[in-house]
């Protein structure tokens, strides 16, 4: 009897143990893995976000904030593509960029440029101050125009007769060709890489070239009522005396007058600005903007989703309302900025051809900025805060929010457009907006 016990006993515990050791396998569940399904549905909320097109929202809506975009449910991994799949402007950051630049120096990692909250390839260049250059945008035989691709600001402003001019600050890179990685090919001479054309100095650059600390300004001379007030540190002239487009500077010359100009006694800031990659949504839609300074000179920027930046075209200056992509001579690419803004400032006519602005230190205004597809209420600044009041040094202007907070540009390189006060930024519905420019009183 007591053998028959312990059988018993015996057969139930092999029985259990068979059970244990047969038993299917636990079934992967990726919901509880969060290494492995976070990448899946954030390559699925990348790539919603890059497919939405501001152009195709019903007009009804273009007047109201744009709602966020929802959050992934998270599909099945069988279902979605890799993430390297993700289009690489839509690409989630990674982990070790950081959410947020600026806007003070403590603020921007090394090796970041302060001007666009994007790491440089040489972080030592961004020990060389700026470099601003005067760049034609009239006759429009000058287009497309060489370098402006490369800078970080640039800034168009009216100079007269319905024209305007450029001026591009140059910071922590400089103008370059692509190396072609034929062998055959003919090597390109360092003397080929040219910014321009290079045309005379305005007034207003005085203020520009003041808020970047220790800047060079580069122009091809200025009428002698100015010429003491722009303090010029290097001129370029064209070669050609039939040529009004000739004047161009050598990229090479350009790196040696920010070397020429550094100043080891005195250290230049150019932070002041907040950026953030992560896209806004509190704006208005704002697909195309269309510049309109006067008949014969206007303009368009067109959001491209896919890379989340506005792309530049150029009117043909005859008046028929057609546009072409404007491009820089240099690599032959469409200019492509992230941040487009039109800067409200009072202008004032000295003479019919010489025009000043109030941009002084100290001063603030309105400002629309557009960036994401979006349009934003704002404003700019060159009041001074802790950092000049403590050193009495400048730093380059700022914007702003209604309440003095930073206003959060989108990493990458901004436009100015520069406009006096009774300028209108009209809506004219389905995402589609009209800069309508009046030119001061008393202007030729």
């Amino acid at each position: 009897m007591k053998l028959q016990k312990i059988f018993y006993l015996l057969l139930i515990l092999a029985l259990s143990l068979s059970a244990c050791n047969t038993a299917s396998p636990a079934i992967e569940d990726t919901h509880d893995l969060p290494s492995k399904s976070f990448g899946i549905e954030k390559g699925a909320a990348a790539a919603a976000l890059s497919s939405a097109k501001p152009q195709e929202l019903p007009a009804t809506s273009i007047n109201a904030p744009i709602p966020s975009q929802p959050a992934s449910t998270g599909p099945s991994a069988t279902s979605v593509a890799a993430p390297t799949d993700v289009p690489a402007a839509s690409a989630v950051p990674t982990s070790s960029a950081p959410a947020a630049i600026g806007p003070d120096s403590k603020n921007i990692p090394d090796g970041y440029n302060p001007l666009t909250g994007l790491p440089v390839a040489d972080p030592a260049l961004l020990k060389l101050p700026a470099v601003l250059i005067s760049i034609t945008n009239f006759p429009p035989s000058a287009r497309p125009q060489a370098g402006l691709s490369f800078a970080p600001w640039v800034f168009e402003l009216y100079i007269a007769e319905g024209m305007t001019r450029y001026l591009a600050a140059f910071y922590g890179s400089y103008p370059k060709i692509p190396i072609s990685t034929d062998p055959s090919a003919t090597p390109v001479p360092a003397t080929a890489v040219q910014v321009g054309p290079v045309r005379s100095g305005r007034l207003p650059y005085v203020y520009i070239r003041d808020f970047f600390q220790n800047s060079c300004l580069v122009y091809a001379g200025a009428t002698v009522e100015i010429r003491d007030r722009l303090k010029g540190c290097a001129f370029v002239f064209g070669a050609d005396t039939t040529n009004i487009n000739s004047a161009m500077l050598d990229a090479t010359r350009l790196q040696k007058i920010a070397q020429t100009n550094q100043r080891s006694y005195d250290q230049f800031n150019y932070s002041g600005n907040l950026f953030t990659s992560a896209p806004q949504s509190q704006g208005l839609a704002a697909a195309l903007i269309h510049t309109y300074y006067s008949l014969f000179n206007q303009g368009q920027w067109q959001y491209n989703p896919d890379t989340g930046q506005y792309l530049k075209f150029d009117d043909f200056a005859n008046g028929d309302g057609k546009f072409t992509p404007a491009t820089d001579r240099l690599n032959g690419s469409q200019l492509s900025f992230s941040n487009v803004v039109v800067l409200y400032t009072r202008h004032t006519v000295i003479s019919p051809y010489i025009i000043d602005i109030q941009m002084a230190q100290g001063e603030r205004g309105k400002a629309i900025i557009f960036r994401d597809g979006q349009k934003f209420d704002a404003f700019w600044s060159t009041i001074g805060g802790d950092y000049e009041k403590s050193t009495l040094l400048r730093r380059p202007l700022r914007f702003e929010t209604a309440d003095g907070n930073p206003f959060t540009l989108k990493p990458g390189q901004t436009w100015i457009h520069i406009v006096t006060l009774p300028t209108e930024v009209l809506d004219k519905g389905s995402g589609n907006w009209l800069v309508q420019f009046y030119a001061p009183l008393g202007a030729k």
